[in-house]
């Protein structure tokens, strides 16, 4: 059978403003993919992924206007999907054209990184309708195939009101749950997913893509999904491809591809932890990596049982308190509450991470700590301020720095570097001083080189990037942050996270919001856990994840290195509860050192 994709020698360049010629974003790419594959692309950003998708999807290069005369410039090779001339090359030289039948919908369906992008601004019905209203199927058809497109998306409790609900009224996970269930109402044959799940919890992001997983062994669908976290690729996909400046550097199974460890993270990629404490504690990964952490275990528990028992050091002392809140409710608009009576207090110089499924409530504190929402009712001090106050409310950003899941709700300028200086002038810093803020933070964050470019041509996760250095470049006492590893590869992730830390151990108050739990157990001492607008657990984040029945309550997913520790118990049971690859990997290496002082 002739398979679903063929790409022949593809090199595509976006076409500048200046005329100047782009470096390319895909380079001699061949790739064939079979009718009900299910392929993961992953790599790091700027990679050429989302450029990939796009060029299956057929809206690269018809939609964009190539330099009359120069079309050989920009693109080069052919498309065919589904056994269509998607996108080809016509003629010669000056006199070439591109040709094709582009946009194959609704066959080929893509679901973009940001929902926002491919909302009509209509209520969730007419979104999720829209497509089939589009196709003429009965009215009947439509109502039922929408109503099975939520539920397969977790947001049948919608259906009720999904004629009168605001996509803008979601979380942004719902948003993305949203976005997905209109294509899957379509019912096409290739379904192609930009990071479609990185704005989910956990549980969430898993729940996503097993009903896609269903789809494709209901219907024989082809899925082509992007995206960095591994162990959902392990779980989910026959096949990984690594694209890496524009080019195929490898593909194989996910048992297969994940062996080359040194080599993944040379190019960013983000290798599944149960992998990386193999590999720190000198297992052999030649013939396939374990594709379960019980496997991993096995392998991993005989090089344990002479290993003397480490204990992991206690969490740090509390400073004062700087954030105080007691017994607040929040209410929106439509009568929905968000937040039931929430006690907190935060502590200076703390990293906390805000943790809970999408719509718990987390995102809803957080504009209330840093005066966005004006409290419903209860009482809230920050810096010893009642933010009850509307007076105290405006005089908040002075101290409380805000980065939003949303960098497109902080985007003010035309340049980047303009961008990130917008609030130090708003500040009345020296412009020396702004300088010299806006090139450390651009350079931390990797965006240097895009200092003049208009953030509106940034990709999401530059973007978010971008959000992150114009809020640090302002070192505020205490810095929110939602989300700030969304669409990051593996690198930038973790260069984001030590700038973070970094601020922390300056001084600055961090709170965290996220749905990554590698994150939570590699950098966050505290957590704070939120379900349906109350607070179910606040303490050691050792302690939340040393218990399986608090995890599975607050509705969180352990990440691998919690699940390793948890069946090493289960033949060593008075092994500690090591929570993260840092953890296992500093045991791992201090235990290889006392056994062998133990043997001279």
């Amino acid at each position: 059978m002739k398979p679903a994709i063929i790409l022949r020698d593809l090199w595509w360049r976006y076409p500048a403003f200046t005329g100047k010629l782009n470096p390319w974003a895909l380079q001699g790419v061949d790739l064939e993919i079979e009718a009900g594959e299910f392929v993961a692309l992953t790599g790091p950003s700027g990679a050429g992924k989302t450029t990939l998708c796009s060029i299956i999807a057929g809206i690269i290069p018809h939609a964009i206007k190539v330099p009359y005369g120069q079309v050989n410039n920009y693109w080069r090779g052919s498309v065919e999907v589904l056994g269509e001339p998607v996108t080809y090359l016509e003629g010669e030289g000056s006199q070439a054209a591109i040709r094709g039948r582009g946009v194959l919908s609704p066959r080929v369906g893509l679901v973009m990184q940001d929902p926002e992008n491919q909302f009509l601004r209509m209520s969730v019905l007419h979104e999720v309708a829209l497509g089939m209203q589009i196709l003429q199927l009965p009215a009947s058809e439509i109502e039922a195939r929408a109503r099975e497109a939520l539920k397969m998306v977790n947001l049948e409790h919608l259906w009720p009101r999904a004629s009168l609900t605001h996509p803008a009224d979601l979380s942004g996970g719902q948003k993305q749950r949203v976005a997905l269930a209109s294509f899957l109402a379509m019912r096409p044959e290739i379904l192609v997913l930009d990071e479609p799940t990185s704005d989910l919890d956990p549980v969430g992001k898993r729940e996503v893509m097993a009903a896609v997983k269903s789809l494709k062994e209901q219907y024989g669908l082809t899925v082509i999904l992007v995206e960095h976290n591994p162990e959902v690729i392990m779980e989910f996909a026959d096949r990984v491809i690594l694209l890496d400046e524009g080019r195929i550097h490898y593909t194989a199974p996910p048992a297969v591809f994940y062996n080359r460890v040194d080599e993944l993270e040379r190019h960013g990629v983000m290798v599944p932890e149960a992998i990386r404490v193999l590999h720190a504690a000198g297992c052999s990964l030649e013939d396939h990596a374990p594709v379960t952490v019980q496997g991993a275990a096995a392998r991993l528990a005989p090089r344990l049982q002479s290993m003397p028992v480490p204990r992991p050091d206690p969490p740090p002392p509390r400073g004062e308190a700087v954030i105080r809140v007691e017994e607040v409710e929040q209410s929106y608009p439509d009568g929905t509450v968000a937040l039931k009576g929430v006690t907190l207090q935060i502590y200076r110089g703390e990293f906390l991470a805000l943790l809970g499924a999408n719509g718990s409530g987390k995102t809803t504190l957080s504009k209330v700590l840093c005066g966005i929402y004006p409290l419903s009712k209860g009482k809230a001090e920050v810096l010893g301020l009642d933010i009850r106050s509307k007076k105290v409310r405006s005089q908040l950003p002075r101290y409380v720095g805000y980065v939003f899941q949303n960098p497109e709700h902080q985007i003010f300028t035309r340049s980047v570097f303009d961008d990130v200086a917008y609030g130090l002038r708003h500040m009345g810093l020296p412009e020396e001083e702004i300088k010299r803020r806006v090139a450390r933070a651009l350079e931390i964050v990797g965006l240097s080189e895009l200092a003049e470019e208009d953030p509106l041509f940034l990709g999401k996760g530059q973007k978010q990037r971008l959000a992150v250095a114009s809020i640090v470049a302002m070192e505020p006492e205490i810095l929110i942050v939602d989300e700030p590893t969304t669409g990051q590869d593996y690198r930038m992730s973790a260069n984001i996270m030590t700038l973070l830390q970094e601020l922390n151990l300056q001084g600055t108050t961090l709170i965290v919001i996220t749905h990554d739990m590698s994150l939570v157990t590699t950098y966050c001492p505290r957590s704070v856990v939120l379900r349906e607008g109350r607070v179910v657990f606040d303490g050691d984040t050792r302690d939340l994840f040393s218990s399986p029945d608090l995890v599975e309550e607050a509705l969180l997913y352990p990440p691998q290195a919690v699940q390793l520790t948890w069946e090493i118990q289960k033949l060593k049971p008075e092994w500690p509860s090591l929570i993260s690859v840092k953890e296992w990997e500093q045991v791992l290496s201090s235990g290889e050192a006392k056994l062998n002082e133990n043997r001279s």
